[in-house]
């Protein structure tokens, strides 16, 4: 064995002890998912998924995101099969970080790319707290998807394979990791070129590499143009093209970055640590392309969100799911030059140091959305006290994008509350605009008023839902409803 293997046995030897702390940590996390359910499962997407899934009887995809398929599978054979409504919500919580732990598991015991796992561990950790309480963001699906297809690939790339398999597979999985969420797209690029300079464990020929190469930029391109054409992205992009080069001087000067920036010194300044580490680490090295590379693309990265969400008028949770991305890209120099530099004794006791101060900072997020279940239990039982099934709440309330954090999710998240409680029929409130008062107000008596949409009782999975057809909705403010 020549000098260099030996070298990159001991450093894959060293990752390999470190990865096997990640599983441990996806099971830490996957029981917070059962023991948080409720604040989980009670926040505006995941229970509108949720109550569309069970009572529409097929799967919610929606802006072409179809990697999320792996976790609505939950729901969906659980409603077909009655199982119970409590163990069903608690199936769901749990349903994300089930698959983040079996990606991990293949990464770390099946196709032993201890590189991803561990980057998985950072994804899935250094820009949370907050966020893991809104688990239906696409992007995690989507980059869970994405280490699989890296692993898979290279690890076929190595095999004797009929020369069609590879092409066919790399397409096909790359293809449902960036369809899942269109950042996806930007960490695969990045992570590809990474790892091509790498050249450590590169297992494509100089034909392969420039082939797959074409045919991850041109999935990104397709993806992009499918993007501008569908409602939810089209708008992001809409504004990102309609940026004018002239200002991005100002995006120093933006809300975006200087809350970006007091987040890294407050929250995540673990993150900055490992960035600069692995960028020294790629000086120490003279890697200086990947040096190039990452700098290029972390700061491109943050000038697209800060760019997208100019104001930060998004809350902390949403804002987190955007920055995530980022860890990949910013830390995967850490992980391929620092950590595998120092004993496995260190190495343990480092990547142990920085998920056990996360997790501190991931429970400590769940304040304002243990707060908020609290508020709606409270609405709940005064309903009950005054002998009320549904209620219509107009608009503007002081704390209802405070304290609730966001409220259109409030329809569905009472009846899952009220179901809960044992409630039968279901006890529903809504919170409207005035200007949709004369949409909302001639609702008929077998009308929900759910999330964007008007559902009748016959939509209704009665199997889990009773809802009361005897009476209509009773328009009440929150200061009387609560006295």
């Amino acid at each position: 064995m020549s000098g260099k293997d030996q070298i990159l046995l001991n450093e894959n030897n060293t990752l390999k002890v470190m990865s096997r702390a990640i599983p441990g940590l996806l099971a830490v996390l996957l029981i917070g998912a059962v023991f948080y359910y409720k604040e989980r499962m009670l926040f505006i997407d995941s229970p509108h998924v949720f109550f569309r899934i069970v009572n529409d009887g097929h799967l919610q995809i929606e802006e072409h995101r179809y990697g999320s398929f792996i976790t609505q599978m939950f729901p969906l054979l659980g409603s077909i099969l009655h199982i119970p409504f409590k163990l069903l919500l608690i199936l769901y919580s749990a349903s994300f970080y089930i698959f983040y732990l079996t990606v991990t598991l293949l990464l770390v015991y099946k196709y032993r790319f201890y590189e991803m796992a561990i980057l998985f561990g950072l994804y899935l950790t250094l820009f949370v707290s907050e966020t893991y309480y809104w688990p239906n963001n696409e992007v995690h699906q989507g980059i869970a998807w994405l280490f699989l297809a890296f692993a898979v690939c290279m690890s076929t790339a190595g095999k004797n394979r009929p020369f069609i398999i590879l092409p066919v597979l790399f397409t096909a999985l790359f293809y449902l990791a960036i369809w899942t969420h269109p950042l996806v797209s930007l960490v695969a690029v990045y992570l590809w070129f990474f790892l091509w300079l790498d050249n450590k464990n590169w297992p494509f020929s100089r034909w392969q590499s420039f082939l797959f190469t074409g045919i991850l930029i041109l999935l990104a391109c397709y993806k992009y143009y499918q993007g501008m054409h569908s409602g939810y992205d089209s708008s992001k992009i809409e504004v990102v093209k309609a940026f004018q080069p002239g200002k991005i001087k100002g995006i120093f000067s933006s809300p975006q970055f200087q809350y970006f920036t007091r987040s890294c010194l407050t929250n995540y300044w673990l993150f900055l640590i490992l960035f600069v580490s692995g960028l020294i680490g790629l000086i120490i090295k003279k890697r200086f392309i990947q040096l190039l590379l990452t700098i290029f693309f972390s700061a491109g990265y943050l000038m697209l969100v800060c760019i997208t969400f100019w104001d930060v008028s998004s809350g902390r949770f949403y804002l987190e799911s955007e920055y995530m991305p980022l860890s990949i890209i910013g830390c995967a120099p850490f992980v391929s030059y620092i950590l595998p530099a120092i004993n496995r004794k260190a190495g343990l006791i480092t990547i142990f140091l920085i998920f056990a101060i996360r997790l501190v900072y991931i429970y400590e997020g769940g304040a304002p959305f243990i707060n908020r279940v609290s508020i709606m239990d409270k609405m709940i039982n005064k309903m009950k006290e005054k002998n009320i099934t549904k209620v219509f709440i107009p608009e503007p309330q002081p704390f209802a994008d405070s304290a609730l954090i966001m409220n259109w999710g409030a329809p569905v998240e009472s009846i899952f509350l009220s179901k809960l409680k044992g409630d039968v029929p279901q006890r529903t409130f809504v919170f409207v605009a005035p200007e949709l008062f004369p949409y909302t107000l001639n609702a008929g008596k077998d009308t929900l008023l759910s999330c964007w949409e008007k559902r009748t009782v016959k939509n209704m999975n009665t199997h889990y839902f009773r809802f009361d057809t005897s009476s209509v909705y009773h328009v009440m403010g929150y200061a009387d409803l609560m006295k």
